[in-house]
């Protein structure tokens, strides 16, 4: 896809089309919290669920949408539990902002104590930091220093710009003694 695609996409998006920015978190070896946001509050955030693309035959419900004074969205949160570790999952959010969004999927966590070398990614966004964001001050006791303004390095900043000494110290070998 072009660039000026992408452009054209953003501008003719609306809340029926916008990134409903699905997450997940692990819940011990058989559990999988589900979350998303939507523009309005629902009562009963839903997720469908199951063990192959095309059979989406379990439902697991909360009550928790909530959102923050300065939001735009309500955040979801669903746990699915009673799940197998170690296992393919795949699972769709009933309430999306996109009908028509794929089946997403994860895999569970091992049980504690496998020592199975895996790899995981992380993504990390913070969202809109500021009068329509997250928040323009701290809590009780944080002294007005220790906020970040506008342009101030972040923890993703400082690890990029440090990136090639995290990658060095992780390449050379390291000496262990095992019993």
């Amino acid at each position: 896809m072009r660039f000026s695609d992408l452009l054209v996409a953003a501008a003719t998006a609306n809340a029926y089309t916008m990134n409903s920015q699905v997450r997940l978190a692990y819940h011990g070896d058989n559990g999988m919290m589900v979350s998303w946001n939507t523009f309005d509050l629902v009562k009963n955030p839903s997720v469908q669920w199951g063990l192959t693309k095309d059979r989406l035959d379990n439902i697991a419900t909360s009550q928790v949408s909530v959102t923050y004074p300065t939001s735009s969205t309500y955040n979801n949160h669903v746990l699915i539990s009673g799940l197998r570790p170690d296992t393919t999952y795949f699972y769709k959010p009933l309430q999306l902002m996109n009908s028509t969004t794929d089946v997403f999927n994860f895999t569970t966590s091992r049980r504690a104590g496998d020592n199975t070398p895996f790899s995981v990614a992380v993504v990390v966004d913070l969202g809109t930091m500021g009068s329509k964001g997250l928040t323009t001050s701290a809590g009780t006791g944080v002294a007005n220093t220790n906020i970040l303004q506008p342009g101030e390095k972040n923890t993703i900043d400082s690890l990029g710009a440090n990136l090639a000494n995290f990658v060095a110290s992780t390449t050379e070998p390291s000496h262990s003694c095992h019993r």
